[in-house]
């Protein structure tokens, strides 16, 4: 397995930096990927990758609060979410996430002059905690809203939060994944245990409500009921996007970004803007022994997959990023 330099050391409200050449690693070579490729999130003053690492620095509080501090099961990679807030939007814009887990999309967008909003349905603490800590440290400059409660029903708690009609500049969500295992992955099915029996070093997904736990055709169509009801919020020209790492499926890469996109944009008023990528580091253990198990497989998904869509109806000429 191939190693790799990292930056370790981007500030938090640091501008970050792309590159506009596909990888040749890269799975993926469909239309969504390639047609208006924006770049891969990479830092190149240094020749060096952002990593996931670095979020420890500024999404936790410097004292544990009483009671530990539980972590997400699957905390989303902090250079996509700032990557596309810097790109797509300006100061003073709203991003929402309607399945906000960690506050990725909230911390982000505040530490960068936006405002932030996100719903989330098992916990809400931590999501509060991760936005309150850039209060404390100073780096805020937007105002963040978490929103408790079931993203079906987002619309009333959206309004109910004042978040009236088309207001949202930008939608960005990692996509929620489908429990996968047996023959239908090839890396281990998630876990659900017994909240009680975990050693809270990460907290799971467990209400039978959440996207995270369901498979086959509920978890397509809460998808679709999701993220129908979210652009429905959207302003005209505002942007949707959807970051994701491809699961391995039969010893191929399985194209989530891709299928989730596809129900998207045949469901609402959307229309193809482009894409963007970035290396996921560190790689899990999944990803070092995949190819010592099996080393005929030439190729599985090393990278997040940020996908572009924009709501219809602006009327300027808007030239791509």
């Amino acid at each position: 397995m191939a190693q790799f330099e990292t930056y370790r050391t981007p500030g938090i409200t640091d501008q970050l930096y792309h590159r506009k050449e596909i990888p040749e690693d890269y799975h993926c070579r469909c239309d969504l990927c390639t047609k208006n490729f924006l770049g891969e999130i990479f830092h190149v003053p240094t020749n060096q990758y952002y990593t996931q690492t670095s979020r420890k620095k500024y999404y936790f509080p410097d004292v544990k609060p009483e009671g530990g501090f539980d972590t997400h099961i699957c905390p989303g990679h902090w250079s996509g979410y700032r990557w596309a807030v810097q790109n797509l939007t300006k100061p003073g814009d709203v991003v929402y996430d309607p399945t906000v887990g960690t506050g990725t999309a909230i911390v982000e967008a505040i530490n960068a002059g936006r405002n932030g909003v996100g719903i989330e349905l098992e916990f809400p603490q931590i999501t509060e905690r991760s936005v309150q800590v850039q209060y404390e440290r100073g780096t805020a400059k937007g105002v963040g809203t978490v929103i408790q409660g079931d993203a079906r029903d987002q619309i009333e708690l959206l309004e109910q939060n004042g978040f009236e009609g088309e207001c949202m500049d930008l939608i960005i969500t990692g996509s929620p994944y489908p429990v996968l295992g047996g023959r239908q992955s090839d890396s281990p099915e998630r876990p659900n245990g017994d909240f009680n029996k975990r050693d809270f070093k990460n907290v799971e997904y467990e209400d039978t409500r959440n996207a995270g736990v369901l498979k086959g055709h509920k978890y397509w169509d809460l998808i679709e009921e999701l993220y129908v009801k979210a652009i429905s919020k959207l302003k005209p020209g505002g942007k949707f996007v959807t970051i994701i790492k491809d699961p391995t499926q039969q010893k191929k890469p399985y194209l989530l970004h891709k299928y989730i996109t596809d129900i998207v944009m045949q469901t609402n008023d959307v229309e193809y803007y482009g894409s963007f990528i970035h290396r996921h580091l560190p790689y899990t253990f999944f990803m070092n022994t995949y190819h010592k198990q099996n080393p005929e497989v030439k190729i599985i998904p090393y990278y997040q997959t940020g996908i572009v869509l924009q709501k219809r109806g602006l009327q300027t000429n808007e030239t791509m990023v």
